[in-house]
């Protein structure tokens, strides 16, 4: 039998489960699963950070951070499940006009 390992983009998948199932909760060992085809599952990654806090944070961006938090954890508790965490930093843009000539 063969053996897979699985990478999601949480960015990616946050966004498409949003934006085209209308955040729709889903079971993430059987995705895992269903993605593998029937092959072995060695272990399934998920990248994604928690979201940007503000200093000092807002209320709406506490409440989102919190269930975020609950999120990863729970994801953390499904067999052969892993989950990779980076980090958001805001960046200010600075925009420079240019001169026409």
């Amino acid at each position: 039998m063969s053996r897979v390992a699985i990478f999601i983009d949480g960015g990616y998948w946050h966004k498409i489960l949003k934006n085209y199932f209308n955040g729709q909760q889903i079971d993430y060992a059987k995705l895992s699963n269903a993605l593998a085809a029937g092959q072995e599952v060695l272990r399934t990654y998920f990248y994604d950070c928690l979201p940007y806090l503000d200093s000092p944070p807002t209320e709406g961006q506490k409440k989102f951070y919190s269930s975020r938090q609950r999120f990863i954890t729970a994801l953390n508790h499904i067999p052969r499940f892993e989950v990779k965490l980076g980090k958001l930093v805001r960046r200010e843009l600075h925009f420079v006009q240019l001169a026409r000539f």
